[in-house]
């Protein structure tokens, strides 16, 4: 099945058809400029998140990540005024807590019309056998990667106190992120002679959510206590992914707290089990440069 969410800004764009060719010719400005590919983390995924009261904190128990592997890349950029389209097919392998929020480079794309290239997009596919794999990953685990069809293999601690829970979640939820913005406009400009940045960023925060996002993050609570009842439902200290589908989702995921506030919203996707939640919110982790909003279609 197909998970789709539109992000109301971006949705309200019309995206003409883009062009195939390299399109180096045609823009407004007339000159040439260049594009760079970065990857980075959000600070979630290197230093995790803490309990408190501020927005992007937890409302229960601090997260720390071990490992966050992914699979991605497959760059498309294109301008619907000119048809001009361009791609970067790589796909990488990487530990998003040693790209860190510093990030790395992953490739330049030179030649560009000036102006405004309002289509681009990326993916976080199944790692295929020509992924390449970036500095921080093993070679063990980037074939572990490729021989089981992963797009992420992320492990770590939901810290509750006196009984913290480890976590190993090794799924496939390969998605198209596309439509991009930054800085509240569609895409990116790219300037005459000069060279723009794309950071493919990757948040950490999403799996612990209380719905599914659908613009301004926040607009969500935090929480990481569902993962903690999960695990005593199933009667471990490590929970896999493949043991969160003996929980259902109704079990976890309450649509109101004890205290009568209000829980969980799991609309936007078909979530019958813990898994299911876990394999959609991973679907919406991507943005481009820090927090712009993508349009995520997990492929299913």
């Amino acid at each position: 099945m197909t998970l789709r969410m539109r992000i109301a800004k971006v949705a309200m764009l019309t995206a003409a058809a883009a062009g195939t060719g390299c399109g180096d010719e045609g823009g407004s400005g007339g000159g040439a400029g260049s594009l760079r590919i970065q990857l980075s983390a959000e600070e979630t995924i290197t230093e995790g998140l803490t309990p408190g009261a501020d927005e992007e904190n937890t409302k229960d128990h601090g997260v720390t990540y071990d490992k966050f592997l992914v699979a991605i890349g497959r760059v498309k950029l294109a301008r619907s005024a000119t048809k001009e389209s361009r791609e970067e097919p790589s796909v990488y392998i990487a530990d998003m807590r040693t790209v860190g929020a510093q990030g790395t480079d992953l490739g330049v794309l030179a030649g560009l019309s000036s102006g405004q290239w309002d289509q681009l997009g990326y993916e976080t596919p199944v790692a295929p056998a020509d992924a390449k794999v970036l500095p921080g990953v093993s070679a063990a685990d980037a074939q572990v990667m490729i021989d089981q069809k992963l797009t992420y293999w992320i492990e770590g601690t939901v810290n509750r106190t006196g009984k913290p829970v480890r976590f190993r979640f090794q799924v496939a939820t390969p998605t198209v992120l596309s439509d991009c913005e930054s800085d509240g406009e569609p895409g990116l400009a790219i300037t005459e002679g000069g060279q723009s940045s794309a950071r493919l960023t990757l948040h950490g925060d999403h799996l612990w959510f209380d719905s599914l996002p659908t613009g301004s993050e926040g607009t969500v609570a935090r929480r990481a206590d569902w993962l903690a009842v999960a695990a005593d439902l199933l009667g471990k200290t490590e929970v896999t992914a493949d043991d969160l589908a003996q929980v259902r989702a109704e079990q976890v995921f309450p649509s109101r707290l004890p205290d009568g506030s209000p829980g969980y919203n799991l609309s936007g996707a078909s979530i019958a089990t813990a898994r299911d939640w876990v394999v959609a919110q991973l679907a919406t982790q991507g943005h481009l440069n820090g927090e712009g909003e993508c349009v995520w279609t997990a492929q299913r």
